[in-house]
């Protein structure tokens, strides 16, 4: 499906299975992040090149198989107003921030990674593998655990937990990297809080307002990206500015995702509004023309 297909069938899916489905509907991009990030790193211990050339070669093989496998999908266009206007409820915002700020947090230190890494590593780019497909197999078993406890709990203390775990793992991030047993434990505990986060997220902003999940869904991606992107510039900064070591940013990546905890904490006090649905042009009319 595509992704605006897929949240309109998580969105529609019976409540007590909607995190089951959402769990699904990530589990293509969680199952790439986990074996894609260890794959292309030893494929380009040989040359670089290759790695590039393995992105635009799996690339054509999903292209040819998006054309010849799958129904095509119709649904109702929406405008930018449209898709702009859940922006105006204060808890679609709070939710969404939850997720920049969360991704901010992990970014920080993912980023630089392999160097945060050499102590455990010894510069051995096969030792780097083995701990990036373990952050990668945390992170898969994160994302298909989430869906089950967001169908059986709260999604805030789901979340609350989580992010939780995560400013632990990451505090910890300094002492867990010395050392190659302990780096992997750490990173497969760290890539089980990083495949939970999205689906709570998710769930929340279905539950505001189902009529809109396709455009709710898609903002929380672009938060989430945001996020990504100013986690690596944040990294960075804090390297160049208080001379932090890579592995240092581990608790820098811990503060920013206690933040993260106590504005969710806050924010989840707030009586929940329903998102404004965006109806479908064909459903406005046809309820213009019964008036």
């Amino acid at each position: 499906m595509t992704s605006a297909a897929s949240s309109t069938a998580a969105a529609i899916a019976p409540p007590e299975r909607r995190g089951r489905a959402l769990a699904f509907v990530l589990g293509g991009l969680t199952l790439a992040t986990a074996l894609g990030l260890p794959l292309g790193t030893l494929i380009g211990r040989a040359d670089w090149h290759l790695t590039l050339w393995a992105v635009a070669g799996i690339g054509l093989l999903a292209t040819v198989g998006v054309a010849l496998g799958l129904p095509k999908v119709t649904l109702p266009a929406a405008s930018l107003p449209d898709r702009l206007r859940p922006l105006k409820q204060g808890r679609v915002l709070a939710l969404l921030a939850v997720t920049s700020l969360a991704f901010l947090g992990a970014y920080t230190l993912y980023t630089y990674i392999a160097p945060a890494l050499r102590d455990a590593t010894g510069g051995n780019e096969s030792l780097l593998t083995l701990i990036l497909l373990a952050w990668g197999v945390g992170t898969l078993a994160g994302n298909i655990i989430a869906g089950r406890l967001v169908d059986r709990h709260d999604t805030a203390r789901v979340l609350t937990g989580t992010l939780a775990l995560a400013a632990l793992a990451l505090a910890l991030t300094p002492l867990a990297t010395r050392a190659l047993t302990s780096a992997l434990i750490w990173a497969a505990v760290w890539g089980v809080t990083v495949g939970v986060v999205v689906v709570p997220q998710q769930h929340g902003l279905i539950a505001l307002g189902p009529a809109a999940a396709p455009v709710l869904l898609g903002i929380n991606s672009s938060a989430l990206y945001f996020g990504v992107a100013l986690g690596g510039g944040f990294g960075g900064l804090a390297q160049e500015w208080f001379g932090l070591a890579p592995a240092e940013l581990g608790p820098v990546a811990a503060g920013v995702t206690v933040l993260t905890l106590l504005w969710h904490l806050a924010t989840t006090r707030r009586p929940a509004v329903q998102a404004p649905a965006t109806p479908a042009p064909a459903l406005a009319d046809h309820e213009k023309s019964r008036a």
